[in-house]
């Protein structure tokens, strides 16, 4: 007897997960979660990218930015939170490319580690049909763009 195995993300990984920021800021919006997401997995992106990727004006993007980072950047918001860091772009220096701080960095790291915890989950060949179905059906939500 073959196993088909899928790999997906544990719901309680991806909650423990949205449970770290809580508890590094109670208040913390779902579009600065996305937006440190973004950074994280694309260190240098300037503001108008993440604007983008996060389907937010420039000034929204800035905004979430700003709040993001820590208080030694030009016009903190609050409440910076010290996770990401700002650097002006050396050819534009209106641009603001985003990176990672330490504590950005030590908090995607454990992000990463709740997220890497998964477990698989067997759908052998012989399951009944309605099973296969109903698993693929939770692949496909699960993984369809927004």
């Amino acid at each position: 007897m073959t196993a088909e195995v899928v790999r997906i993300r544990r719901r309680d990984a991806v909650l423990a997960a949205l449970e770290t920021f809580r508890r590094i800021h109670p208040a913390i919006s779902l579009t600065s979660v996305r937006a440190f997401l973004y950074v994280a997995e694309n260190p240098g992106i300037n503001v108008t990218e993440l604007g983008l990727a996060c389907g937010l004006t420039d000034a929204g993007a800035s905004r979430v930015a700003r709040a993001l980072a820590g208080p030694g950047i030009d016009r903190p918001l609050p409440p910076s939170l010290d996770l990401l860091d700002c650097v002006v772009g050396v050819e534009d220096p209106r641009e603001r490319r985003l990176w990672l701080s330490p504590r950005g960095q030590a908090l995607a790291a454990r992000i990463e580690q709740l997220i890497a915890a998964q477990t698989p989950i067997a759908a052998p060949e012989t399951a009944p049909a309605d099973a296969r179905a109903t698993l693929d059906t939770a692949l496909h939500r699960a993984t369809r763009p927004n």
